[in-house]
């Protein structure tokens, strides 16, 4: 397993607050690889593939075809991670990673035809539903997020409207927090349309973590 961690040129001050939070919270984590698309991080390996935000898609299926990894733990830059990471039930997900199964997401669940299944811990999402495929923090096969990337040359937020599932299953989190990384269902945290979140800061002064605000400003989401 490799820690893929989503980023770009426009977040260099996120680096130092991401590192921070994920040696504090997720300690022997896997090996983290950004993903940029000019930018390298000091703090982790980078692969760095040039495109624009339109061609998204086709930059991350050429990063992916250089992982060697056959599953990826998918996170964002502004994954600002609050508490000790579960670690067991990453490894129960990765463990039942078999199949049709191409993704364990780690948000938790906010539909209610979210199917309960004999997987402890996680609901099945129906195909069709919002959202079904999430690019959330959470636990893929690689080949088949390639595959799910391939349907279309596009930004990431295309990838969750047009919902390409490729048939395959798609589970999601219906217990506590897996990574906890300040996100409640539909109120953003970190980064917000570009700009900072004001529950981000409140989080990062209270563990001594001071970024340059002033780059991106703040949202007037909470």
């Amino acid at each position: 397993m490799k820690l893929i961690v989503l980023s770009c040129s426009k977040n260099e001050e996120l680096f130092a607050p991401f590192s921070h939070c994920l040696e504090k919270y997720y300690p022997n984590h896997p090996k983290v690889i950004y993903f940029t698309d000019g930018i390298v991080n000091p703090y982790y390996k980078t692969i760095v593939v040039p495109h624009d935000i339109n061609h998204w898609t086709t930059g991350l299926r050429e990063f992916l075809s250089q992982i060697d990894d056959e599953q990826v733990l998918l996170m964002i830059d502004d994954c600002f991670i609050r508490r000790l990471v579960d670690r067991d039930r990453i490894k129960y997900a990765s463990k039942h990673l078999i199949g049709k199964i191409a993704c364990f997401n780690f948000e938790q669940s906010f539909d209610p035809s979210d199917e309960v299944t004999d997987l402890k811990g996680f609901k099945l999402r129906k195909h069709g539903s919002q959202y079904e495929v999430s690019l959330m923090c959470g636990l893929w096969n690689r080949c088949k997020l390639i595959n799910v990337l391939s349907q279309q040359d596009s930004d990431p937020w295309s990838v969750e409207y047009n919902q390409p599932n490729c048939g395959y299953d798609y589970y999601i989190n219906s217990g506590d927090f897996i990574i906890d990384w300040g996100y409640r269902t539909w109120k953003p945290a970190g980064i917000y349309k570009g700009k900072w979140c004001h529950e981000a800061k409140q989080f990062l002064d209270s563990i001594g973590i001071y970024p340059n605000y002033s780059i991106k400003g703040f949202s007037d989401i909470w």
